[in-house]
């Protein structure tokens, strides 16, 4: 059965599962438990699982708060949870899975990839039977291309010679039987460490599929898989791999058949309890998305991502040198987001992306914007930036139904020739909405080309 939470939302312990439009959800009492145990492992057995859930009590009930990471947690019932961004006050499930997954295609480290997620079909799975598919159609390309084999020595009693004969075995076992020979072979055999994990991961998806297309296609994968044994130490079986070119049609499989078979994501272990969980941090996801996709809608500058060339400060100290001789030390590294730079001209813009929901009805409470945001931006821009037109500060949140238009400019100073821009990113556009400060500058120096 598949559920889902919004990030931020509350999992509360009930008779029955339910998911709530305000982005709640309630769990059985088993399934509770289950999430509620790795909250109470000690250091080290559940790494950073706490960073995802916390636990908490409310009006006398045990409830568990997500934090902000997406994605999707499988408790030993079998039951799916599925972690979704929200952008609304009623969570469109659809839209936020929709959303998600065309974010994570763009993500380095998420094992979704273009291709299995960009299909119609896949904003209908749940985002578990989504990551299944992906790695089955990892092992059928493998197929395709051919199962991995080598030589392995072998030694048998044969009615022909095969390879070498070996003459001790054959005296003792063959005096009297002529007709045999002892030999010793080489076994064009597909039984290598490599296969064993593929073999292995394809039985586990076979137990934990509820997709019929997974089945499917699962145990049409294990019958041409048949002469494998699955791993019985999947560990010393990653070891034991021989990374050269006959295993290069492997590569794609390998990190999704190492998280189906230790039950690893990129932040998780895999608890006692058996919870399976693939979940990123929203933050990373966001400002990934904003990157790939900045550098299709400004196709005249260059874009780069965690920029960390300026520190805020130096330490400057005598040496013991002769001469006394000073030696300067860069100290706070400042690392903003995204840094764009014009081709052609002198255009130059230092960015951060910020996953949260502002209200730009809402200037009493400074539009939800946080105070160290803004000191944050005022140091990049002092350090990264001069005073130039061509010069912008730009704080990136995504686009809401609170915040649909650019905020009104932050000018550091009376003379406003250094401000801060806070613009909204259209997810279903894939577009930055720019104001009309920068919109003069854009179009005056290059063609804004929007990528749909």
């Amino acid at each position: 059965m598949s559920l889902w939470v919004s990030e931020y939302g509350t999992i509360s312990r009930g008779n029955s599962n339910l998911s709530m439009t305000n982005g709640d959800l309630q769990l059985c009492a088993a399934d509770f438990d289950s999430l509620i145990s790795l909250t109470e492992l000690k250091e080290g057995d559940a790494n950073g699982f706490d960073q995802i859930l916390s636990f908490h009590r409310c009006g006398g009930q045990d409830q568990l708060k997500v934090k902000n990471y997406v994605g999707v947690i499988r408790a030993p019932s079998g039951t799916q949870i599925e972690v979704l961004p929200k952008l609304a006050k009623r969570l469109d499930l659809n839209q936020s899975r929709k959303q998600l997954i065309k974010m994570l295609v763009c993500l380095k480290e998420s094992p979704f990839r273009e291709g299995t997620a960009a299909s119609l079909e896949a904003h209908r799975m749940p985002l578990f039977e989504l990551f299944l598919r992906q790695f089955l159609n990892h092992v059928i390309d493998i197929v395709k291309y051919g199962i991995a084999r080598n030589y392995v020595a072998e030694q048998g009693n044969l009615r022909f010679l095969r390879g070498k004969l070996i003459m001790n075995e054959q005296i003792k076992r063959n005096t009297v039987n002529r007709a045999a020979f002892y030999c010793e072979f080489d076994e064009y055999e597909v039984n290598r460490p490599i296969n064993r994990l593929i073999r292995g991961a394809l039985d586990v998806v076979a137990r934990c599929s509820c997709d019929s297309k997974n089945v499917r296609l699962c145990n049409e994968l294990r019958f041409v898989f048949d002469r494998v044994p699955p791993t019985k130490n999947a560990k010393l079986d990653f070891t034991r791999i021989q990374r050269d070119r006959s295993i290069q049609h492997y590569e794609a499989a390998l990190p999704l058949c190492e998280l189906i078979l230790n039950g690893l994501n990129p932040l998780t272990n895999k608890g006692s309890n058996n919870v399976f969980s693939l979940l990123f941090p929203m933050e990373r996801v966001f400002e990934n998305y904003v990157f790939v996709k900045l550098q299709s809608q400004f196709l005249n500058m260059n874009v780069s991502a965690q920029v960390r060339s300026r520190h805020l400060v130096e330490s400057v100290a005598l040496t013991s040198n002769v001469g006394g001789l000073q030696a300067i030390k860069k100290m706070f590294q400042l690392k903003p987001d995204l840094e764009l730079k014009g081709k052609s001209d002198n255009l130059h813009f230092i960015a951060d992306t910020k996953w949260k929901l502002l209200n730009q009805e809402n200037s009493t409470d400074k539009y939800g914007i946080k105070q160290s945001d803004m000191y944050q931006l005022f140091a990049y821009g002092e350090k990264y930036l001069g005073s130039s037109d061509n010069d912008a500060l730009v704080l990136i949140y995504p686009k809401s139904d609170q915040f649909t238009d650019p905020l009104p400019i932050f000018w550091f100073d009376a003379i406003r020739k250094k401000g801060l821009h806070v613009l909204p990113y259209d997810l279903n556009s894939d577009e930055l909405v720019l104001n009309d400060h920068l919109m003069q500058r854009v179009t005056k120096k290059m063609s804004v080309s929007v990528l749909i």
